[in-house]
């Protein structure tokens, strides 16, 4: 489902932007509003996709008023504009185009800051040590190795001192691994690494970590990319790196290489999520319906949870878990069904298990789609009473 924020929800997205990146930029806008996805403006990045606007969350029109939205609340805030090239990332000098919309790439044209402040220099510092560490980030963050390591290196020879020069080196030596995989190195150790140094990246680099950390995980998912799923150390699938990643589509192809993969509760959550996150919303319902069937608890901690991701889902499970009702979590897809469907339909009657476990729901998947009779409700009325009880309320209303 496509949602724009409401201009107060706007609002709030600048308001958080600013707080936690100093900044309005309009593409880190659209990814805090899930308006783009990561793994999608990557790719335009990196010279991989010729335009971003065919895979907005969203029509042009609204996007670009969106955007005039958010800087026109950014304006009345007295922050400034700059102006935006939108270069390639990787070291290549391509300029890249949002889309053939002129609207939409005005309003990609500029980010908002508030007003520079004047550096207060005295005889010991000098404004090119930050002018120099700015430019270390934006090529750590831009992926352009050759470029970052020059930087380091006149960093080192100016200030040899300076308290974040060897976090620096460490980030670049980290980018040479990436680069040439190491035969003494297990993946479990690469793991701990990358899971080690993201404090220090996120340290040093603030949102932009999130630029770094991507492309050492991607890599590190292609060097597993032939490991079968082991239930021991899950950690080790590529479906674990590759979300790491942000990369969603190969999170979801990486599972279903796995045979039997909707076997493993595990996979059944990344399948999930990475359907979700792929807007694939009956996908999603689908994973997080069979949990209820074949790991009841696994998918009341995810319903429960605050950061569950399907609004409409969360908000039926607190309904049920509300109700007077003998209900398990097993009959908690079967109770669905008597509710009203948002965004994507109720799964067919034959993904539900094939033994009894299914029996209410396809029963019920009859009923409500117009095949109602007193045979089918004498069935259910065998198996699963309470549930009936359920259907006449609803048909009563």
């Amino acid at each position: 489902m496509t949602t724009i924020p409401s201009h107060k929800e706007i609002q709030a997205l600048v308001d958080r932007l600013l707080l936690e990146q100093g900044r309005l930029d309009p593409f880190e806008l659209l990814l805090a509003a899930d308006l783009l996805a990561y793994e999608d403006y990557e790719a335009w990045r990196t010279g991989a996709r010729p335009d971003l606007e065919s895979v907005l969350h969203g029509s042009p029109a609204e996007i670009a008023e969106l955007l005039e939205q958010a800087a026109d609340y950014a304006r009345r805030q007295k922050l400034e504009p700059t102006p935006l090239a939108h270069g390639a990332w990787g070291g290549a000098s391509t300029r890249l185009s949002v889309g053939p919309s002129r609207k939409l790439e005005k309003a990609c044209a500029e980010s908002w800051a508030p007003a520079a402040e004047r550096m207060q220099l005295d005889l010991f510092h000098d404004s090119s040590e930050r002018l120099l560490e700015e430019a270390i980030r934006l090529a750590l963050a831009e992926r352009r190795l050759d470029a970052a390591r020059a930087q380091v290196s006149q960093l080192a020879r100016e200030h040899p001192r300076h308290p974040d020069l060897r976090g620096y080196l460490r980030l670049i030596q980290c980018l040479d691994d990436s680069a040439v995989a190491s035969p003494g190195m297990r993946a479990a150790d690469r793991i701990a690494e990358l899971e080690g140094i993201e404090p220090l990246a996120r340290q040093l680099l603030g949102h932009r970590a999130r630029d770094l950390l991507a492309v050492l995980w991607a890599a590190l998912a292609e060097r597993l990319d032939d490991r079968d799923f082991d239930p021991a150390d899950p950690r080790l699938h590529p479906s674990h790196a590759w979300a790491r990643a942000g990369r969603w589509e190969a999170v979801r192809a990486s599972i279903e290489c796995v045979e039997h993969w909707a076997d493993w509760a595990l996979l059944l959550e990344r399948h999930a999520e990475a359907a979700w996150r792929r807007r694939d919303i009956a996908a999603a319902r689908q994973d997080w319906l069979r949990l209820c069937w074949e790991y009841p608890p696994e998918a009341e901690r995810l319903l429960r949870g605050a950061n569950f991701p399907d609004p409409w889902l969360a908000r039926l499970w607190r309904d049920f878990e509300d109700l007077e009702a003998l209900l398990e979590t097993e009959d908690f897809p079967a109770w669905l069904l008597l509710q009203e469907s948002v965004g994507a339909p109720p799964p067919p009657p034959e993904r539900a298990p094939a033994d009894e476990r299914g029996d209410p729901y396809r029963l019920l998947h009859l009923m409500v789609s117009g095949d109602d009779d007193i045979a089918l409700r004498r069935q259910l009325d065998e198996i699963h009473p309470e549930l009936l009880r359920q259907y006449l309320r609803r048909r009563a209303r």
